[in-house]
């Protein structure tokens, strides 16, 4: 296939799978009202990690060495237990204005550290562009602000989930870069599934003993789709594109949660969701991969002996 079609392919993709990502939120708004978070993480990367097991088994030729094995575990626990944990607890300990921005740093943080840890080329403009997205997420939530007296400790444990996921997000490529994609969503599932069950037991064990049919519809969405599939598109999409190019689609999610609360709630959006929309948009126009950004990271690569 020729580059430039896997580029559009790859575009695409991430494009697809933030919309899934999107209708994760109220999914989970739903099931956690009878089920606590670390039980539904649980059956997340446990359904997930079933689904794709048959990926497990590589082609012939290839084999899971130690390097490999040892990535993959560390992604598993990075990008899956680790955040979940620090995520729980820091919306408890914080404020939902944190909540919102720290979400909104887990792009940044991505491309901070496919630039600085990874050496991935960044063009000045694709930098801008990452600011520019950073303000228009924060104008979707309405500017909030962080730095409420007595909330530091759920404050810093937001920060180092989404620092969490930005180590996923980045190191995730070179994960793909030894196996296929679909071997290394399966891998990264188990892991991060074997490391969250301790977790469970740790805070209680709860198993919930009411669900209903709007209970069991999002907790299938969340499992098969924004779990299975979209970790997988997302690992897919890596294949084609740099870390810090998808990283910028990202901030399409908060376009695609507020548009998903019009159809199906019927709210109004305020003006600053059509800024922050305009500004993030535009920010994924100016961070695109050019021609030109593909000849120097090829250079950049040569240079480094890669």
């Amino acid at each position: 296939m020729k580059s430039g079609n896997k580029r559009y392919i790859g575009i695409f993709s991430l494009i697809f799978v933030n919309l899934i990502w999107a209708g994760s939120f109220p999914a989970t708004a739903i099931v956690v009202q009878k089920m606590p978070s670390v039980l539904l993480t649980l059956l997340r990367l446990g359904t997930a990690s079933i689904i794709l097991a048959p990926f497990l088994r590589l082609p012939k030729g290839s084999r899971w060495d130690i390097r490999t094995i040892f990535l993959s575990v560390l992604l598993g626990i990075v990008g899956f237990a680790m955040p979940l944990y620090l995520e729980t607890e820091g919306l408890r300990l914080s404020t939902p204005a944190m909540a919102a921005i720290s979400i909104a740093l887990e792009p940044l943080f991505t491309v901070i550290i496919a630039t600085v840890m990874l050496r991935e080329w960044l063009p000045k403009r694709r930098g801008f562009a990452f600011l520019l997205a950073l303000f228009g997420a924060w104008a979707i939530a309405g500017f909030p602000r962080p730095g409420a007296p007595g909330y530091i400790v759920g404050d810093l444990l937001l920060l180092l989930a989404v620092l969490c996921y930005g180590v996923y997000n980045a190191y995730s490529k070179r994960l793909i870069d030894r196996v296929s994609a679909s071997a290394a969503a399966s891998v990264t599932l188990l892991t991060g599934f074997i490391a969250t069950i301790p977790i469970w037991f740790l805070t209680g064990a709860h198993i919930p003993h009411e669900f209903n049919r709007a209970d069991w519809i999002a907790l299938l969405y969340l499992a098969l789709f924004a779990t299975t599939g979209a970790y997988l598109i997302w690992l897919f999409a890596l294949k084609s594109l740099p870390a810090s190019v998808a990283a910028l689609f990202l901030y399409l999610q908060p376009i695609f949660g507020v548009i998903l609360s019009i159809l199906i709630v019927g709210t109004r959006p305020p003006a600053y969701f059509y800024l922050g929309s305009v500004l993030i948009l535009l920010a994924i126009f100016l961070g695109r991969q050019s021609k030109a950004d593909t000849r120097a990271e090829n250079s950049v690569q040569l240079a480094s002996g890669k």
